[in-house]
C-alpha cells in the first residue's frame, strides 16, 4: 500500500454504524495511522465518525491508562491539519488524537467536533440545535446530545494538555 499513497496530500475517511443493531463496533481506529505511515506527503487528515460507529470504552476517570500515554516513533513532517467529527470517548479514538499530536511537528490545527453532521459537514456543530432544542426531539438526540458532552470532557482531559503551544486547537461545545 506504501506506494500506491506516495502522493496523497488530503486523506478523508468516513465510518459509519453498522446496519445490524446486533452488531457490536468495535473497530480500531488507531489503526488508520497505517494510512498516515503511507502518505509522506499528506498535509490534511480529516475522519468522520457516525455516531455508534465506535465502542465508547473511555472511562474518564482513569487517567493513567498505559494504552493512552503510549508514544510511537513515527514522524508526519507534513501534516498540517487534523479534523475530527463524530469525536467520541473512545479508547482508540483518544489514541489516535494523542499519536497526531506528538508525532506531527508540522501540524497547524487539530479541530475535534463531537458531533458529526450528517449532511457531510464539519466543524459547523453551531448550526446543530441548541441544547435547548435538542432536548424536544427524540430520544436518540439526547443520548447523541449527552455523548458529545462526555466527548467534550474527554478532549479536556486526555488530548488538551497535549496540544503544543502553536497548534490551532478547538474542540466544538455542543452545548453552546
Amino acid at each position: 500500500m506504501p506506494s500506491k499513497l506516495l502522493q496523497l496530500r488530503r486523506l478523508d475517511i468516513e465510518l459509519r454504524r453498522p446496519a445490524l443493531p446486533a452488531f457490536c463496533p468495535s473497530y480500531d481506529v488507531f489503526s488508520f495511522v497505517s494510512f498516515l505511515d503511507a502518505s509522506p506527503v499528506l498535509e490534511s487528515f480529516i475522519l468522520r465518525i457516525e455516531y455508534g460507529a465506535l465502542k465508547l470504552d473511555l472511562d474518564v476517570v482513569d487517567d493513567n491508562d498505559k494504552y493512552l500515554r503510549r508514544k510511537l516513533e513515527r514522524q508526519h513532517d507534513r501534516l498540517r491539519q487534523v479534523d475530527i467529527a463524530g469525536f467520541c470517548a473512545s479508547k482508540s479514538l483518544v489514541k489516535l488524537t494523542t499519536f497526531i499530536l506528538e508525532n506531527a511537528p508540522s501540524l497547524e490545527r487539530l479541530t475535534l467536533d463531537p458531533i458529526y453532521n450528517y449532511d457531510g459537514s464539519l466543524g459547523t456543530t453551531s448550526k446543530c440545535p441548541t441544547s435547548t432544542r435538542i432536548c424536544q426531539f427524540s430520544s436518540a438526540r439526547k443520548t447523541i446530545l449527552v455523548g458529545a458532552r462526555r466527548a467534550v470532557e474527554v478532549a479536556s482531559r486526555y488530548i488538551a494538555g497535549r496540544v503544543p503551544s502553536f497548534v490551532q486547537f478547538k474542540v466544538l461545545d455542543p452545548g453552546n
